[in-house]
């Protein structure tokens, strides 16, 4: 029943313009490749450099001060978002029915989940330490989980090439 649903996923997709212009164009695919390390390398490069400092490294940088940084972050992932809907419209089934995209969403979800945890229950009491405290063992947790779920991330969409569906 799932397999039925995702097929008329699948065709409705490909029934859009869009599809057209992802599959059809000869320069679309490598420019929304670059686009989307572009975006990963802002994203990683600041989430996960706070996500590092909440484990305890650079304890002489205030977190406040790198917190400064997320919009970057935020950025890299909207364009990630952006050209990974597109990617998705270009050749749908090679996603639908993918154990490595599946996973991928999953530990996206998972990130998102802790991005809430994190502003929601932990952020408040980071903004009153100063340099060199130690910090709440919630948000050493949530650095963690978040740099864990990130670099599966990076890890499952690498798989996405090697595990495609034989249709």
């Amino acid at each position: 029943m799932i397999d039925g649903l995702l097929w008329s996923l699948v065709l409705a997709i490909r029934g859009t313009g869009l599809h057209g212009v992802v599959s059809q164009s000869a320069w679309m695919w490598a420019a929304l490749e670059s686009l989307h390390f572009i975006g990963l390398s802002l994203l990683i490069g600041t989430v996960g450099m706070f996500d590092l400092r909440l484990l305890g490294f650079a304890r002489h940088v205030p977190v406040v001060a790198l917190h400064r940084l997320i919009p970057i972050g935020i950025a890299g992932f909207t364009l990630n978002a952006t050209t990974g809907v597109l990617f998705l419209s270009g050749f749908p089934e090679q996603y639908f029915f993918n154990a490595a995209f599946r996973v991928k969403m999953a530990l996206i979800l998972m990130a998102g989940f802790n991005v809430l945890f994190f502003y929601g229950r932990v952020f408040r009491r980071l903004e009153a330490l100063e340099p060199g405290d130690q910090l709440p063992l919630a948000a050493r947790v949530t650095g963690g989980v978040s740099l864990c779920a990130w670099i599966g991330v990076m890890c499952a969409g690498r798989l996405l090439t090697f595990f495609r569906p034989p249709f």
